[in-house]
């Protein structure tokens, strides 16, 4: 069992002697608690977690008399091995999104590596390791650049399962482990089986190792550790897990040994059971530290050494050994490892050593995983000859790595390692490598040869290998012993057991036989059933010289599959087609049936076989799913050949039709109609194609378009009408394949339609049945009358007719051709009907009473003749589908009858017994038990008999029972019984209903071919017909057969039949390409390189970052740099100069004083302002500090100040006495004059400094905003609203869509797009919306605003939507919190458009559906939402919070998001000027707000009421 062969091969260390690990013996003795508790062991654990179970716990510390004071712990001397008490699986509790189990075993530092991979491979049901990853890097926890990080993860997975590698790491939940795991839960798989993350761990170092304890486990585990632990997590997302233990505890790297002997062990093991190379490993390393370095050195030492892919960008380790791949570099070792100078130079000399292997290192970047694993295995394979890396390549199935590295052009190869590499791929089943080596020249001619395709037959493929040797013993009727090696032909009889009827495979046929029974007994029986060398093999050995690839391709006069003269056969695609779809491989069978002539019939033979297949699986009672798989793929050939039928028919008809019935020498001289029909593939029969060919076929060169229906029945009943009837032409009938007698005899027109025989067998055959009927209703004399010898006459005719037909079929065996011909029902019927007649016309020549049973047997026989009309009827459209319901009902309805018959017989005995008491034996009986029973089925009850002592004769005892038994009969029989057959017949009627056109189309295949392959003379005439083929053969030496027509071509005409077929094929597989698959597949690679050159471009902008961040850090240095010369000069200056008066005077230069000098406002920004005394210096000071307070100190010296008064408006709000200010302002601006080495450094910039320019769509705009400013003179408000000093620069384009009128009754509005922004005062790319003044409204306002009226009217606007943003914002804060939405108002900016000088504003677009809650004149919607009450309740609160001074009327906007409201003041006319815009009414707008408003559920919520502001005295 597994449990003892565990506990048997694997064990556990613990520590059985105490050795403290500090040198300072203790000398308490006996030792104390608290030594106890301090003192560890060597092997990491206390005195207590010791177990002392064979020996005694020390007394003391201090060595004993003649004990070695220095003793050191070893394994060997201080641990004792038992058997392992931990293994099973371990269940992860932390995976939410995923179930994670591993399996895990306890075993000794010691362990056997081969006991080990026995382990994996028998108890833990591992798959066998194509490629071997081990992963080595920090154990510790490090951080991965994110592209790194995804890259490395994604691209480790998707090696690992694209080859069938295993990966080693530590297991543990740190380090590279931990990015190991993360890249299994991203992109591995659910499957335990295919993950094959194995993890090979300390024992001692594990958190809480103790629950894993248990013996076939399964132990629930927690991977959160202590965060103030040493000890390390197991990691969730590894399949497996080695726990090594050493009998240490907290100790890390003992795995690092039996780790190396299990990789040295697994390199060992064979690739494949084909190959004899060994499995390839791989290091890989990420980050790391200083042991890195030395286990990278034990790798590269190896031999043959281990390639080791170094991953630059990681960290430590791996960086250092990529920048030494390139250049060898001592001075960063000691500052990336912090260590001292000793053991810098010692690990330098060990990357040294690393760098002696530079050929087996390969310095990679995350860039490289988009390619796979590609590198890795390229690297592997660099000293391997071409064909060991061509067999590692397709062991891995990486056909990519092949065709770029390996199959070059101009590599040699040795002689027959490519013939090996196409057996190797088609028994590992690796479709892209067949097609691969197809495309590089390999031939099937040169491939093939008898020993190869026996060796493909003869390869253990599982369930398909079982099954071909079940059909074998199923031919052979006998049972094939163990080990017995499958002939070709065994295969052919395969074949011809299969697909049936009268086909004949090349492997069976007479040539070939003698050809390899002669090939037999010159290689010997024995030798090639014991040996898989054959004798291709030992010539290719003679040949020393090489060929290389492109040889290939070339001729050659010696074909290994032609060794023997006698041997000549020639195999092709087909071949190797037929042995893909008898083993089974579904998608080898595709690619190989896209190769090669004939795809069409090899579409058909296949659907054929997989059919076939299907029927053996099932009458076998082998698994279902085998049969439904070979149904499945039946289907899919099926539905192959339809599409390519389709698309040639839709090309050209009559080539398409030249398809279904030329002659396949290959197949057994089939057509492809013939494969079709034999596979009862409906769909292909009932296709239009195959229609209009079986329509030709029937009416022959008949045009039936120009000729009446009249002139064809007249032409029937008088032969020389025939000349009135008009014929197609020869180019019209080339694809219309004729019969042998045809051909023989050039037979014309009129006599070669199919039509006409069809007709005058019908009309004999009607005939004949008049004239049988009339035989047997009359009296039968004692010779036959004249009507009695035309129905002799016929039947014997129809009887040599039938004999031909087995005779001249074309089976060689007389079984194999009567087995053929009693297949088809009609036959079976003929000859019973013929043997019938037969005997009674034998038994009418006697005198009675044989005469009389002779006149019997003709009744009886007429029936057979009377059914045998059906058939003609089962070409009709209508008639046909009926017939074939009637034979599906009587086929199917066998166990409905049984059953019926049992309660028939149930009810028969017991009524017969009940009545008739008395009984003697007899027939009799038999007859009594089922007569009445059977016509209760149908109505008759007997109602006179139910009760048999109604009539006082003689009364049989419990006769009472009869009529309750009737009762029940009647009602199981009649009711239930008979209405389950009904519903039964009519599921059935349904069912067929449906497919009635197909079924039709298909019988009419079968009556059309019937007529086709028949004499052109009815019976009896049809001995003529039969006597004038004998007189030809006599003469000219001729034989032909009744098989069925086909059209024999020439080899021109048949070249190009196959040429234009091998168009359709390609145009089909063109369409298919087209088709959504291929969108989908295409789209799929799409957005790979999408991802990649995203990420491409993600490197590239941070190279670009990083570069740009250096020029600005190098360019502040020589700024500084520049600043220090100059500061330099300038003291030297004052120096030289101190003995003397120059001194003062240079002082005197240097400061003096800063002048002043006034500008003229613009015009457009004239408003009232303070005077000049205002501006005193330290203002200025103030200011001038203010406005450069972030200019950097560099710049700061030197500057010449300017003083310019400009207009800022200031914005002062407090909610405590609500007031607004609008005053003027002279803010200092400071110019800068700067010195000759700023100006030279900006000089430098702008020239050396390459400046593309780029053009900007749109206009230039300034755009000015309102700032929040600390606020010195009001201390109980902490910000006034200020603008800025300066406009920042834009570019706008106008926008016209037709979203929406923006206009408004005082405004109009327009989208602009952002294409530029300065300081990201807009957001390039966004849409925004500018408004403006009417020309109108501006020209109204002149009088009040003298200068720039659109200025102030713009400035107002804006003024008041930050009022009511500041109110908004303090309502948002004073509402109840149960009241959700938080509305806002809209940023507002001032524009100045350059190109015309116009003064606008500028907000966000707002997307969606826009609203209005209320007007400037208090009028207001009904709410129907809780945001409608609550903006509505907000108008009625600002009433109500500014004292009765403002009201927020006109709300708009999407949503929470508002704009464009209005402040309505009542005086602010009155005042004489005007704070807020030109919408406001005043007075007029409160008191209809406060007469129209309706207080809402906000409003009471708020503590709001509408009545007590009726008697406002503002009002």
């Amino acid at each position: 069992s597994r449990k003892s062969w565990i506990e048997e091969n694997f064990c556990k260390r613990e520590c059985v002697k105490f050795i403290p690990s500090s040198r300072d013996l203790h000398r308490c003795i006996p030792i104390c608690q608290v030594c106890q508790s301090l003192i560890r062991c060597c092997c990491g654990r206390l005195m207590g977690e010791h177990s002392w179970q064979e020996s005694l716990p020390p007394t003391s510390l201090c060595p004993g008399p003649g004990q070695d004071v220095e003793e050191d712990w070893s394994i060997e001397l201080h641990t004792k091995a038992s058997p392992t008490n931990a293994y099973g699986t371990v269940d992860f509790q932390d995976t939410a999104t995923r179930v994670c189990r591993a399996k895990y075993a306890r075993v000794a530092v010691d362990s056997k590596a081969e006991l080990l991979l026995q382990l994996m491979l028998r108890e833990w049901q591992m798959e066998r390791p194509k490629l071997l990853l081990t992963i080595q890097g920090g154990s510790e926890n490090f951080t991965l650049p994110p592209k790194v990080k995804q890259a490395f993860t994604k691209g480790l997975i998707t090696a690992a399962l694209s080859t069938g590698a295993w990966i080693l790491t530590d297991g543990i939940n740190t380090g590279v482990s931990r990015y190991v795991g993360e890249a299994v839960k991203t992109f591995g798989s659910h499957d335990l089986r295919k993950r094959n993350t194995v993890g090979i761990t300390p024992w001692g170092v594990i958190e809480n190792n103790m629950d894993l304890i248990g013996r076939d486990a399964f132990r629930p585990y927690q991977p959160l550790g202590n965060p103030l632990s040493k000890r390390a997590c197991l990691n969730g997302f590894h399949s497996h897990f080695l726990l090594v233990d050493d009998g240490t505890l907290g100790k890390h790297g003992c795995q690092q040994g039996l780790r190396r002997k299990l990789e040295k062990h697994i390199q060992i093991q064979k690739i494949h059971p084909r190959l004899n190379q060994g499995v390839p490993v791989v290091c890989m390393v990420v980050e790391g530290g200083p042991s890195t370095v030395s286990m990278v050195l034990e790798y590269l030492s190896n031999v043959p050494p281990v390639p080791v892919l170094v991953f630059e960008g990681s960290g430590r380790a791996a960086d250092l050994l990529a920048f030494l791949h390139k250049q060898t570099a001592a001075d960063r070792i000691g500052d990336v490892f912090g260590v001292d100078r000793a053991e810098a130079s010692h690990l330098y000399n060990l990357l040294l050593k690393c760098m002696d292997h530079r050929q087996s290192v390969s310095k990679t970047c995350f860039r490289v995983w988009h390619i796979g694993i590609r590198h890795i295995e390229y690297s592997h394979s660099t000293k391997s000859s071409p064909a060991e890396q061509l067999s590692m390549a397709l062991v891995w199935n990486r056909a990519d790595i092949a065709q770029k590295d390996i199959l070059l052009y101009g590599q040699h190869w040795q002689v027959g390692s490519l013939e090996q590499a196409m057996l190797d791929a088609l028994v590992m089943d690796r479709v892209s490598f067949v097609k691969l080596l197809i495309d590089n020249g390999m031939t099937m001619s040169r491939f093939l040869t008898v020993d190869r395709l026996e060796e493909l037959y003869n390869t253990p493929h599982g369930q398909a290998d079982r099954f071909l040797h079940h059909l074998v013993e199923d031919v052979k009727q006998t049972s094939l012993p163990i080990g017995y090696r499958l002939s070709l032909i065994d295969v052919g009889l395969v074949i011809e057991y299969l697909i049936g009827g009268a086909y004949r495979s090349t492997y069976t046929r007479k040539h070939f036989r003698a050809a390899y029974s002669h090939l037999q007994d010159k290689v010997g029986i024995d030798r090639r059933r014991n040996s898989s060398t054959s004798l291709s093999k030992q010539i290719r050995g003679l040949k020393q010289n090489s060929r290389s690839l492109q040889d290939l391709s070339g001729n050659n006069t010696l074909s290994p599959g032609l060794v023997d003269p006698l041997l000549q056969v020639s195999f092709n695609f087909n071949d190797l087609f037929v042995w893909a779809v008898l083993q089974q491989r579904q998608q080898m069978a595709l690619f190989l049936w896209q190769h090669g002539e004939e795809a069409l019939a090899r579409a058909t033979v296949a659907c054929k076989l997989y059919r076939s297949m299907a029927f053996e699986a099932r009458q076998s009672s082998i698994d279902d799913d085998i049969a439904e798989r070979f149904k499945s793929y039946s289907l899919e050939f099926g539905q192959l050949a339809v599409d390519v039928l389709d698309c040639a028919f839709r090309q050209n008809e009559q080539m398409a039709m030249k398809l279904l019935t030329s002659e396949m020498e290959a197949w057994s001289h089939f057509t492809c109609l013939q494969m079709a029909v034999s596979s009862c593939h409906r769909p292909f029969v009932s296709h239009s194609c195959t229609q209009t060919l079986l329509t030709d076929l029937w009416t022959g060169p008949l045009n039936m378009r120009k000729n009446s229906f009249l002139k064809i029945i007249l032409s029937l009943l008088l032969p020389p009408a025939i000349l009135l009837l008009e014929f197609k032409s020869k180019a019209e009938m080339c694809h219309v394949p004729q019969s042998h007698e045809a051909m023989l005899f050039g037979l014309d027109s009129a006599k070669s339609v199919p039509g006409h025989q069809g007709t005058d067998y019908m009309m004999f055959y009607l005939a004949f049945l008049m004239l049988f009927s009339y035989v047997i209703l009359v009296k039968m004399d004692d010779q036959p009358s004249v009507q009695e010898w035309l129905v002799i006459l016929y039947i014997l005719a129809t009887a040599m007719e039938k004999t031909r037909e087995v005779v001249m079929s074309e089976p060689r065996k007389l079984s194999h051709k009567l087995k053929i011909w009693f297949s088809e029902y009609w036959n079976m019927s003929d000859f019973i009907a013929i043997l019938l007649f037969l005997a009674g016309l034998v038994m009418r020549w006697h005198a009675d009473p044989y005469r009389t049973a002779g006149r019997i047997a003709y009744c009886l026989d007429i029936i057979f003749w009377f059914v045998r009309v059906t058939d003609l009827l089962a070409v009709n459209k209508h008639a046909g589908p009926y017939l074939t319901m009637i034979t599906k009902m009587t086929s199917n309805m066998f166990f409905i009858v049984v059953m019926m018959a049992i309660v028939l017989l149930s009810f028969g005995v017991s009524r017969k017994a009940i009545l008739s008491p008395n009984e003697e034996p007899s027939w009799v009986l038999a007859r009594d038990v089922v007569f009445q029973p059977y016509w209760m089925i149908y109505g008759e009850v007997y109602a006179n008999e139910i009760n048999p002592c109604e009539d006082n004769d003689s009364c049989p005892p419990t006769s009472f029972l009869t009529p309750f038994l009737q009762a029940v009969y009647m009602f199981f029989q009649y009711i239930i019984m008979v209405n389950i057959l009904i519903a039964f017949f009519n599921n059935i009627y349904f069912d067929m209903a449906s497919k009635s056109n197909k079924l039709w189309r298909y019988n009419r295949y079968r009556y059309i071919m019937t007529y086709q392959a028949k004499p052109w003379l009815p019976p009896p005439l049809i001995i003529l017909s039969h006597m004038t083929s004998c007189l030809y053969k006599s003469v000219y030496s001729t034989s032909f057969n009744t098989s069925l027509p086909e059209l024999y071509l020439g080899h021109e005409d048949r070249k190009k039949l196959h040429e234009f077929e091998e168009k359709c094929v390609q145009a089909y597989f063109h369409e298919k390409s087209e088709g959504p698959q291929s969108n989908i597949f295409f789209s799929n690679v799409f957005l790979t390189r999408v991802e990649e050159m995203c990420m491409v471009m993600g490197e590239v902008s941070e190279r670009v970052n990083f570069i740009q961040d250096s020029l600005s850090e190098l360019d502040c240095q020589l700024g500084q740099l520049q600043d220090l010369s100059v500061m330099a000069v300038d003291t030297l200056t004052l120096l030289s100069a101190s003995d003397s008066l120059q001194q003062e005077e240079a002082r005197l230069a240097q400061c003096r004083p800063v002048q002043a000098s006034r500008h003229i406002l613009p015009h457009s920004w004239t408003l009232p302002h303070r005077n000049g005394a205002d501006s005193d210096v330290p203002n200025m000071r103030l200011l001038m500090t203010k406005s450069c307070k972030s200019t950097p100190p560099s710049l700061v010296k030197g500057y010449t100040l300017f003083f310019i008064p400009e207009i800022i408006c200031l914005f002062f709000w407090g909610f405590d006495n609500l007031y607004l200010s609008f005053n003027l302002h002279v803010v200092l601006t400071c110019v800068c004059v700067f010195t000759a080495m700023e100006r030279n450094n900006l000089m430098r910039l702008a020239h050396d400094i390459p400046f593309t320019p780029v053009s900007i769509l749109g206009e230039e705009v300034s755009i000015y905003s309102l700032e929040e400013v600390p606020c010195n003179a009001d201390p109980e408000s902490n910000t006034v609203s200020s603008w800025s000093s300066r406009g920042l620069s834009a570019m706008l384009q106008p926008l016209f869509s037709e979203e929406g009128s923006l206009d408004g009754g005082l405004r109009r509005g327009c989208r602009v797009l952002c294409t530029w922004a300065e300081r990201d005062v807009l957001r390039p790319g966004h849409i925004y919306v500018v408004k403006a003044f009417r020309p109108e409204v501006v020209r109204a306002w002149q009088r009040y605003f003298h200068g720039s009226t659109a200025l102030q009217l713009c400035l107002r606007e804006i003024q008041q939507q930050r009022a009511a943003q500041k109110m908004m914002q303090v309502f948002n804060q004073v509402k109840p919190n149960d009241m959700q939405h938080s509305p806002r108002f809209l940023d507002v900016s001032l524009v100045l458009w350059h190109s015309n000088g116009q003064w606008l504003t500028i907000e966000k677009n707002m997307c969606g559906h826009f609203r209005k809650y209320n007007n400037n004149t208090g009028e207001e919607i009904t709410p129907c939402c809780s945001l409608e009450e609550m903006l509505l309740a907000f108008s009625h609160w600002t009433y109500v919070y500014s004292s009765r001074e403002l009201l927020v009327l006109d709300i708009q906007g999407v949503r929470e998001e508002l704009t464009d409201p209005t402040v309505i003041m009542a005086d602010d006319h009155s005042r004489g000027e005007m704070l807020f815009g030109p919408d406001n009414l005043g007075h007029a707008a409160i008191t209809g707000f406060l007469q129209k408003h309706s207080c809402n559920v906000c409003c009471h919520r708020l503590g709001l009421t509408g009545q007590s502001y009726k008697k406002n005295p503002i009002l």
